[in-house]
């Protein structure tokens, strides 16, 4: 909403298309341009580079900015659960996905002189919890390898954007602190910042130019003094 609210033609890309049709008619009665909308599962190996062509052919071959926000996670021990398909399932969606989805842009957008790709990860990245140990992991791969993306692509018009949220008020959010086994009742936390006002300052970034944010900004202490 907070792009196409600046005039961006959004492709919006999910598994449960019906979630992104409400959001496309949303868009739409506000008097904006209506997003397309594409069914993807990124869990399934391919369907990033599908998704690509989908979105170049919706789009007339030009991509300015890819936000990989696509997430996944599950509450389990990795000394029970292993490499099981659950996972690999994990590491899929919130780290090979992005890769791939990278891959695929790059040359539209060297192409073009221009491109913003945008890799959406986590504080957790450097929080290590009991059971949380599959998302905190992935990504905190995706962390690196965003890093490691920007330093390969700096002789190229693409710039490589890290948002680092803290805690978000979403429903997969509630879903991971419900099926934690407390010993009591969960530990007090800050307050999560709304996923409204985290997107606000996602543009904002973007249209300052910056190369990474971390919001809300007191979750900056736990990458600089990680745990």
């Amino acid at each position: 909403l907070r792009l196409a609210q600046q005039g961006a033609v959004v492709v919006l890309a999910a598994r449960r298309i019906e979630l992104l049709d409400t959001l496309a008619e949303e868009i739409a009665a506000a008097g904006l341009v209506r997003p397309v909308v594409i069914r993807a599962n990124l869990a399934e190996p391919g369907a990033a580079q599908a998704l690509v062509r989908s979105a170049l052919q919706a789009l007339g071959g030009v991509i300015d900015v890819v936000i990989n926000n696509a997430g996944d996670g599950m509450v389990g021990a990795m000394s029970v659960v292993g490499d099981g398909p659950s996972a690999r399932g994990v590491f899929e969606v919130n780290f090979w996905a992005p890769l791939a989805i990278t891959s695929a842009v790059v040359p539209t957008m060297t192409a073009a002189g221009s491109g913003t790709i945008v890799n959406v990860t986590s504080t957790m990245q450097a929080v290590p919890l009991p059971l949380l140990g599959y998302y905190a992991s992935s990504k905190a791969a995706l962390a690196q390898a965003t890093r490691s993306l920007r330093l390969e692509l700096s002789e190229t018009p693409i710039r490589i954007v890290e948002v680092a949220p803290g805690a978000t008020n979403t429903k997969s959010r509630d879903l991971g602190i419900d099926e934690m086994p407390w010993k009591k009742t969960p530990p007090r936390m800050l307050p999560p910042v709304s996923p409204h006002s985290l997107a606000a300052h996602i543009v904002a970034a973007l249209q300052r130019g910056d190369t990474r944010l971390v919001y809300p900004a007191s979750s900056r202490v736990l990458l600089e003094v990680p745990a």
